[in-house]
């Protein structure tokens, strides 16, 4: 009886090995599926994304499995982070909490969103913590690896790792 119990056991962890290593394995493929490219820049239409983006959360890179994510102002704050899409005048314009910034826009041969130089105003923020979200915020913007759309949901994804979420205004 012991040698039946002890076979099935061993039955049953053989089984249950092969099974959990099936599904971690289908959980990193379709994982994998959700970011992008890595050395392809891509985004959806421009006139898909045209309209008012309040940025609603920063993703910092993965460190050691975790994600951490950066404190931004709240949505509600007259100093909050957003950016607005302009098709028709292929521009882009917003604000860092601090200071106004634009750049003009265009799409590549694949379709992908091209920013020219981005410009701003030169205001100085009073906050040194400002000042740093300003900075990591523009320079993620200058030297992005892609953008999805998610209906009133855009992502950013930084080379740097970092991934901004942005909110479709409910206005537009």
């Amino acid at each position: 009886m012991t040698t039946n119990t002890s076979l099935l056991k061993k039955s049953f962890l053989s089984i249950f090995s092969r099974l959990s290593a099936f599904s971690a394995l289908f959980f990193l493929v379709s994982c994998t599926s959700v970011l992008p490219d890595c050395n392809v820049c891509s985004s959806p239409p421009l006139n898909a994304l045209n309209g008012h983006w309040t940025l609603v959360r920063w993703n910092l890179p993965p460190q050691n499995g975790q994600i951490k994510f950066r404190t931004i102002p709240e949505i509600t704050s007259p100093d909050h982070i957003f950016i607005d899409f302009d098709a028709s005048k292929n521009l882009l314009s917003g604000s860092t909490g601090c200071n106004h910034f634009f750049s003009n826009l265009k799409e590549d041969s694949k379709g992908a969103i091209v920013l020219g130089p981005i410009g701003s105003t030169r205001k100085m923020c009073l906050e040194n913590q400002r000042n740093l979200i300003e900075k990591d915020f523009l320079n993620v913007l200058e030297d992005y690896r892609s953008w999805q759309q998610n209906q009133n949901q855009l992502l950013l994804f930084g080379k740097s790792g970092d991934v901004l979420v942005f909110a479709r205004n409910k206005t537009n």
